[in-house]
């Protein structure tokens, strides 16, 4: 399982994005922090975390080049250009925001964006999209969603998130998805009001040999 493009290949090196979506900003740096020195490669915090965009330049300052850090659920451009100050690396929208193409293209950073039928895929794809978000994936059918979806778009590389475990991610990497987004089975609640981050960091070590990727020794 390889990414053969080159931008996905450095922005997704394991084929994962594990996404913080929490209400405590402290809670959610040091889990995506965990999640960072144990290998994933590359994290999403997503705007609705308290001080997201400041969390990110500390994130970037912490882990350097080792991690790449996107931010998500951005619905307007004024949000994109938020998360561009704040030095994110690649930005993330739910569901189709066309107008959020114009800041990533002046960026020069990619753009996933949110999309759930076929024709609103070819939409986010048409509007600029480098990756497209197929979201929710598990309601609408899984893997075998993907899979039907990439028999009359292949040349569409495709990012899955919603309702996705860990245990499911090898499944949807041989239906044809490039990046895999971890949210709730990779930062779970309890682990994260519990404060358990060597729970986290196995948790992440679970995912990434779920995506045959190797994980690393925390510093």
């Amino acid at each position: 399982m390889t990414i053969t493009s080159d931008p996905l290949t450095r922005l997704f090196p394991n084929h994962l994005a594990a996404v913080i979506r929490w209400q405590d900003s402290e809670e959610a740096y040091q889990a995506v922090l965990t999640a960072a020195r144990s290998g994933i490669g590359s994290v999403e915090i997503t705007t609705g975390t308290p001080g997201a965009f400041e969390l990110v330049q500390r994130l970037r300052r912490e882990v350097g080049d080792t991690c790449v850090v996107g931010v998500g659920t951005i619905t307007d451009a004024e949000l994109a250009a938020r998360a561009v100050e704040s030095g994110a690396q690649y930005l993330v929208t739910p569901y189709l925001v066309p107008e959020v193409a114009a800041v990533a293209r002046e960026a020069e950073l990619l753009l996933v964006m949110g999309a759930t039928t076929p024709s609103e895929i070819a939409q986010a794809r048409a509007a600029g999209a480098g990756l497209v978000k197929v979201f929710p994936a598990a309601p609408i059918g899984g893997p075998a969603y993907i899979q039907a979806v990439r028999g009359p778009m292949p040349e569409v590389p495709l990012w899955v998130s919603g309702g996705i475990g860990i245990d499911d991610v090898a499944a949807y990497l041989r239906a044809g998805a490039q990046v895999v987004g971890l949210t709730n089975d990779l930062f779970r609640p309890a682990l994260l009001t519990g404060r358990a981050w060597d729970e986290v960091a196995r948790l992440c070590r679970l995912a990434l040999a779920a995506a045959g990727a190797p994980s690393v020794a925390l510093a």
